[in-house]
């Protein structure tokens, strides 16, 4: 049976791939959920089709009350046609009254939070379920990332010395189970966090090579963690950057509490990377030395 879906919003890099201009083949489903599914395009970027309404520059936001598992499988070859996009045989997904982001805009963010709101955050992580997760002893990736912390991040506060970053952070890549390794998140979290706010401490940022992070992770994983390094965030993790540069607490705080739920162990571990960069960050700016003791109190 034939199901019909309507776009609302569509994100500047998929508003690009999605071009009305365009007629030819855009890619594949490589997996899908009950509201939800990504395509990996021809030229290797990744796409979101997502039936809850949080944007990001990749993501195309549906309206449907359609189960999408039932209607999409992996391997559905997605073709463009004007205004209409059809996925396998028997879907599509109408594209004309979609609203359509503007390009992206990066500027460098200067650190404005309280550093008690990092602290309180940081409670915040260890008192909730953290069940599997980085916080977790038991977790898959919590050896990996006392190591990396010890290794990567603490050394960032006296040193930009981007090799040896790169040379801790390898081993974190692809650690963990899940859809999105925890190490993934982790990296993604504190990488979209640097990044934003290292120009302001007259800092360079970090990339990680995009090639080892394929080879080294899924596709798609590795793909979401180059995103977040290069910045290409949804409006839940750029409402942490921006109230963090606002020195919005409670908006900070808000925001965090927003984030949590994500996948099984996703929230907690793209958090913790956040405040581990945030404090390195701060500590930077205000020549302190207060990231040792926070990543303490993780059990880090």
């Amino acid at each position: 049976m034939a199901t019909t879906l309507r776009a609302t919003h569509i994100g500047a890099i998929a508003s690009r791939a999605l071009a009305p201009d365009r007629s030819e083949v855009v890619g594949d489903v490589v997996a899908a959920f009950t509201n939800s599914f990504y395509v990996k395009t021809i030229d290797r970027q990744l796409l979101f089709f997502n039936g809850r309404q949080l944007k990001s520059p990749i993501t195309i936001n549906l309206n449907s009350s359609v189960t999408i598992e039932q209607a999409v499988r992996p391997f559905d070859r997605v073709t463009i046609q004007g205004d209409e996009v059809r996925i396998g045989g028997a879907t599509s997904i109408q594209l004309a009254r979609a609203e359509r982001a503007q390009d992206l805009t990066l500027s460098a963010l200067r650190f404005t939070l309280n550093r008690k709101s990092l602290d309180l955050a940081s409670l915040i992580l260890v008192v909730i379920d953290n069940t599997l997760s980085i916080l977790d002893p038991a977790g898959l990736a919590h050896a990996g990332t006392v190591s990396f912390i010890s290794q990567g991040v603490s050394p960032l506060r006296e040193s930009e010395d981007l090799e040896s970053f790169a040379i801790a952070a390898r081993p974190v890549v692809g650690l963990g189970g899940g859809f999105t390794p925890s190490g993934d998140d982790l990296l993604g979290g504190f990488l979209a966090t640097y990044n934003s706010f290292a120009e302001s401490i007259g800092r360079q940022i970090i990339l990680l090579d995009s090639g080892y992070l394929e080879n080294s992770s899924t596709w798609l994983s590795a793909k979401l963690l180059d995103y977040m390094q290069r910045r290409v965030l949804d409006d839940q993790v750029s409402a942490l950057m921006d109230t963090a540069a606002l020195g919005d607490n409670d908006g900070f705080l808000l925001a965090l509490e927003g984030l949590l739920p994500r996948g099984h162990t996703s929230g907690v571990d793209i958090l913790v990377g956040v405040i581990l960069a945030l404090s390195i960050i701060s500590d930077v700016q205000s020549d302190e030395y207060a990231t040792a003791s926070l990543a303490r109190r993780l059990g880090l």
